[in-house]
């Protein structure tokens, strides 16, 4: 009797450590949850379908696309970090929300230690751009008269964007003042400078068909090299030692367990490589560029540790 109860004892023991192995090996048992932190229409979302589409397909389970936009999509990150660790919740990460835990003191997460990375799929490409009808032809143009004139204004889709941080930084190397203007997605502060509201626009590329239709003038970019198919010049060239930070990735709540981590990855993976995801980056202008959890992971802390002291001095002066 006594070693059957053992026996029993050792199995009620053993039950909670083989149940992690037996649910990752089942999961998803129900629908993905995936937060994009913008409003729908513009790339981050439009982009994020496409993956959501594919991830559904070789997983089994429809991946729901749910939109949280606010505060340059901190408000997404701060509503993922309270999720269940189990795969059911995971969130799209783009820069915004990794600044922002600098910039803004209100924001309590930190990205490298309450998140589990799970892939990069892309990066965003930012350009500086005005409409067809306006005066300036180069970005000389625009901040010549911006140095003569005073203020200017410029829409962005959030404070702690990378267009926003690089675009202030801009404004501080050539000695004039910009008014910022956030809204909450892209295709709002395209519509803001289309309308006349603003004076030019820092954005993601979500503005490729407004250029390519002649709508708007691309005057510079702020990527490391020239976007591939426009002609605008990056701002190194131009003399200013400026590259905008650029993730875009998938993460999920802290502690996930790494089977359904490897599941999620290598279903982003192979999304991040369709004709679908292909045809939405060339649209709006994402370079894609994958990364694994472990090297994303890497990424997201090497983004911070880069940016941080000039985060603290923006800060500092809000």
């Amino acid at each position: 009797m006594k070693l059957a109860f053992v026996c029993r004892l050792a199995t009620l023991v053993c039950m909670p450590v083989l149940a992690g192995p037996v649910m990752a090996a089942d999961y998803p048992q129900k629908p993905i949850s995936l937060t994009v932190g913008y409003g729908a229409g513009g790339g981050t979302d439009v982009c994020n379908r496409a993956l959501a589409l594919d991830v559904g397909k070789r997983l089994g389970q429809s991946v729901v696309v749910e939109n949280r936009p606010g505060a340059g999509s901190s408000l997404s990150v701060g509503y993922i970090i309270r999720q269940q660790p189990d795969g059911y919740n995971i969130a799209s990460l783009s820069t915004g929300g990794v600044l922002n835990q600098v910039l803004t003191p209100s924001i309590k997460y930190d990205v490298t230690s309450d998140l589990t990375p799970i892939a990069m799929v892309a990066e965003y490409q930012v350009g500086l751009l005005v409409r067809a009808d306006s005066p300036y032809q180069s970005l000389q143009d625009l901040i010549k008269a911006s140095q003569a004139k005073g203020e200017m204004s410029y829409s962005t889709a959030g404070i702690g964007t990378p267009q926003h941080l690089t675009s202030e930084r801009l404004a501080q190397q050539v000695k004039t003042k910009w008014t910022h203007v956030p809204y909450k997605s892209g295709p709002e502060a395209i519509t803001a400078l289309m309308r006349g509201d603003v004076d030019f626009m820092a954005q993601t590329a979500e503005w490729v068909p407004y250029v390519r239709d002649g709508r708007l003038r691309l005057l510079a970019v702020y990527t490391g090299e020239r976007m591939k198919g426009f002609d605008a010049p990056t701002l190194k060239e131009l003399g200013y030692d400026l590259v905008a930070p650029s993730i875009l990735g998938v993460v999920g709540p802290q502690k996930m367990d790494p089977a359904i981590v490897k599941t999620l990855q290598d279903a982003f993976e192979h999304a991040s490589q369709t004709p679908e995801f292909a045809q939405c980056s060339d649209q709006f202008g994402l370079k894609v560029n994958f990364m694994g959890a472990q090297e994303f992971g890497a990424h997201l802390k090497n983004t911070l540790t880069t940016w941080r002291p000039l985060l603290e001095q923006y800060a500092a002066k809000e």
